[in-house]
């Protein structure tokens, strides 16, 4: 099969044409990436430049967080506008599962994985994986959690790794853990969304286009500060 992956969640966006496991073409954005427009101009210089045509897609993976609440909207919205246009399958792919992609190979004596992506506000994404028959199972929900906490649940020895690790390196360091700062690692790959996104699918999963959505864990800073207002008793003029 023919996959699109898109990647808009994180600092660095990125969208990955590929057939079956191999990638044919990729392009990459820095994070003033801020339209789907750009994306979909992208995709169809790619298909010129290889030579296909974008019907030739068979499926459309894309990167549905958690992350940037921005960025996931537009990857979304981009994905959804092209399996309407193209009447393709679309399917969702966690951001943390990705992330797990980048380790995986070579890091393979690592029993227990956690990605950690910065949440702000003193919290952060994660979930933890253990390895069993040569890939990582989740043994966690996808989490929104304080470092403090996460650092209370994860196992000695645990290996981890994303762009959650440098602002709270000091409170990982508290424990026995194997921390990977190499920024590298924190890049959600649109390959490997897209070769993910064909695993998902080939396996049975089915995501309908009118439902696919972003993956929050929370409501964004916005509609917190709106939601607080909101609850502030009234003055009272006296």
């Amino acid at each position: 099969m023919k996959v699109v992956g898109i990647e808009t969640s994180g600092f660095i966006g990125n969208i990955a044409v590929c057939d079956a496991n191999r990638v044919v073409c990729k392009k990459t954005y820095s994070k003033n990436l801020s339209h789907g427009k750009e994306i979909v101009s992208s995709l169809e210089s790619i298909f010129k430049e290889i030579n296909w045509d974008p019907n030739d897609i068979d499926l459309i993976a894309v990167s549905i967080g958690p992350g940037s609440y921005t960025g996931l909207r537009i990857g979304v919205t981009c994905a959804k506008t092209l399996a309407y246009g193209l009447e393709k399958p679309v399917i969702d792919v966690p951001t943390l599962d990705v992330l797990v992609e980048n380790v995986k190979d070579n890091y393979a004596n690592a029993k227990i994985i956690c990605p950690v992506i910065d949440a702000k506000r003193k919290s952060v994404y994660a979930c933890i994986y253990e390895r069993s028959n040569n890939t990582y199972k989740k043994v966690t929900d996808y989490l929104i959690i304080s470092p403090d906490r996460l650092i209370d649940i994860l196992p000695e020895s645990t290996l981890i790794f994303g762009d959650g690790i440098t602002p709270y390196k000091h409170i990982f360091a508290k424990k026995e853990l194997t921390i990977l700062s190499d920024q590298k690692l924190s890049i959600t790959d649109a390959a490997n969304v897209a070769r993910l996104g064909l695993q998902r699918y080939e396996n049975g999963r089915r995501c309908e286009v009118n439902a696919l959505a972003p993956l929050y864990l929370r409501k964004s800073e916005a509609e917190e500060k709106l939601e607080g207002r909101r609850l502030k008793p009234a003055a009272t003029d006296y």
